[in-house]
């Protein structure tokens, strides 16, 4: 067993003098040009890698690269391409390659998760200056592990006692708000590396708050797999997060970013996008499917006429027994503000017209209902109702992932140790 090889972290000044001097004086990518930065496993990543991926970060975080930025971003970034090389070759050892059709469809992944249009990647990186090829060294090591993690599915294995502990979890959280959210995760593999990832986190952060983009840092230095889309968990229940970050994000205004969160994996950051109120009941996604028969009504109508209209909607009632009967009816009144309306929360109607509507059978028919200008009825056609809560697949592939994302770090930490690494700069 070879061991794993760190110089200290102040070589950065020296790296970073490197990268100040090539980024002047606009170096081609050969690497026998300005030599290496580390070997791995006797595979060299050349400094020129680290440059060009440092430009790719900083572009798509929207990250200012200042000279302290840059010593900042250095030592993150070659970490980074030390655990993507060890990735590789794992992945080779395992006989797992990276097709052209594989890069395609993760290129076609990050322009549609980007709202680009097809090609717009390549476009954005021109723009840039940023070789393509620098995307794919960055994709290619992606790939193959998820391709190795894949491997290691058939090792896991999630009982339905799990998810039922789950639902009811979130059941007895169901009054409480739900969160959108968003993540950056990094872990601690060491925990003489905890000020060593605390400080990066802190930086992370320092770069959000000067304007970089928290979906592009997501992508770039997440360690959990939400990273591939931007670090986002979307709308998350009360009870299902850990009870460290949950407690977290119920202190958070939308729009807000966290100090980092302590876990007994790692540092989290988390982004608040949203927040709904909860429900006691969990079926409340409700839509309704609605006929609106409405006749007019001035305000200085007589009573007579009053009389009549109303007397022409209660006799619409007794009479319709579906929507189609319903819109046969307007037809012949010519009134213009009746007709269907599908796919309306009760959220959406007055209060008037939604407490009539909601002890409403498929086919039933309200009482006559007075509004400004005019009378009513309104006829519920139909009705679907949607659980609020996560389905079971939905809580199987969640617990799924947390597990692989464990086995995954395992891996990496025994690569990194059983690996010979040596820095040389």
């Amino acid at each position: 067993m070879r061991p794993y090889i760190s110089r200290p972290l102040q070589l950065c000044a020296m790296l970073l003098g490197v990268v100040l001097l090539t980024f002047s004086a606009g170096q081609a990518r050969a690497q026998s040009t300005i030599g290496l930065a580390a070997v791995v496993n006797d595979q060299p990543i050349s400094v020129v890698d680290l440059i060009d991926r440092l430009k790719l970060v900083a572009t798509t975080s929207n990250i200012q690269l200042t000279d302290d930025r840059r010593r900042e971003m250095i030592p993150q970034i070659l970490q980074q391409l030390i655990d993507e090389t060890l990735q590789m070759q794992e992945a080779k050892r395992l006989g797992f390659t990276v097709s052209d059709d594989d890069m395609k469809r993760a290129i076609a992944a990050v322009e549609q998760n980007s709202g680009m249009p097809p090609g717009g990647l390549e476009r954005y990186l021109q723009a840039n200056n940023i070789p393509l090829e620098t995307l794919k060294d960055q994709l290619r090591p992606q790939i193959a592990w998820q391709k190795v993690l894949r491997s290691m599915r058939r090792d896991i294995e999630i009982s339905e006692s799990e998810i039922d502990d789950v639902l009811e979890r979130i059941k007895r959280n169901q009054d409480k708000p739900r969160s959108n959210v968003q993540e950056i995760f990094l872990p601690i593999d060491n925990p003489q590396e905890e000020n060593k990832v605390l400080d990066n986190a802190q930086k992370i952060i320092g770069a959000l708050r000067n304007g970089a983009s928290f979906e592009g840092l997501a992508r770039q230095f997440s360690a959990n797999a939400s990273a591939a889309n931007g670090g986002n968990l979307g709308w998350m229940s009360a009870g299902e997060m850990d009870s460290t970050l949950e407690d977290a994000i119920n202190k958070m205004q939308p729009g807000q970013i966290s100090q980092p969160i302590r876990t007994v994996r790692g540092y989290y950051i988390l982004k608040l996008l949203d927040r709904a109120k909860g429900d006691t009941d969990a079926d409340r996604d409700i839509k309704l499917d609605l006929y609106q028969l409405y006749v007019p009504i001035s305000q200085n109508a007589s009573s007579d006429e009053i009389r009549t209209k109303v007397g022409i909607l209660q006799n619409a009632r007794e009479t319709a027994k579906s929507c189609e009967d319903m819109a046969k009816i307007a037809v012949d009144l010519g009134s213009d503000l009746s007709g269907r309306t599908k796919g309306i929360s009760p959220q959406e109607l007055s209060g008037t017209v939604a407490t009539a509507v909601s002890q409403l059978k498929d086919g039933e028919t309200s009482n006559v209902i007075r509004v400004d200008g005019g009378a009513l009825v309104v006829m519920l056609c139909g009705k679907t109702v949607k659980s609020t809560l996560p389905d079971r697949d939905t809580i199987h592939n969640r617990l799924l992932m947390e597990r692989l994302e464990i086995a995954a770090r395992r891996k990496l930490r025994e690569l990194r140790r059983e690996a010979f690494i040596d820095i040389r700069i």
